[in-house]
């Protein structure tokens, strides 16, 4: 069965906020970016989000407004080990989601979602891969198939796939939505 992940670094947030950087909340233009990705994302199935404490990222998933699925909200996790995650972390928690999830996305910051993009899309395709990593503005989403349990994907090495003797078709690769 194939899943699928979604990865987006948050919309456009002021400079400046109380709290710090973690809060730092959306400007006008973020929150009119988020809710026109909420649109594209509107009938993508998504059935579970994990998404950082930080402010702007909490404004960004509540501006999706994602549906419901068959009557059943999103479930939302608000991980505070996001903000400052690395890509292995994003995956270990990645790797938590129930099987039964067919739709997952992950709502974060940069460096960390950018270079997570690129390495499922290097994993992939080596020729796609820069091109992904260069261009990841604010409220970017990528799409990926996932053929493998969400399970899988906390030991996922974008290196498993591309050495010169790879001998295996990475499980995720980037997907249209």
């Amino acid at each position: 069965m194939t899943r699928r992940l979604y990865l987006m670094r948050h919309a456009q947030a002021r400079s400046f906020g109380t709290g710090g950087d973690k809060g730092r909340r959306l400007s006008d233009n973020g929150h009119a970016q988020a809710r026109e990705a909420g649109e594209r994302l509107a009938g993508a199935g998504i059935q579970m989000a994990l998404v950082s404490d930080a402010e702007r990222t909490r404004e960004t998933f509540a501006d999706l407004q994602l549906p419901d699925i068959n009557g059943v909200p999103v479930h939302v996790e608000f991980q505070a080990a996001l903000y400052e995650a690395g890509p292995r972390l994003v995956l270990a928690r990645i790797a938590e989601a129930p099987d039964e999830v067919q739709g997952l996305i992950v709502i974060g910051h940069a460096p960390t979602i950018p270079t997570l993009a690129s390495e499922f899309t290097w994993a992939a395709d080596r020729s796609d891969a820069d091109m992904q990593m260069c261009s990841f503005p604010v409220a970017t989403v990528a799409a990926f198939d996932v053929d493998v349990p969400w399970s899988e994907l906390g030991s996922f090495d974008p290196f498993d796939y591309t050495g010169d003797g790879a001998q295996r078709l990475s499980p995720v690769r980037p997907a249209e939505f």
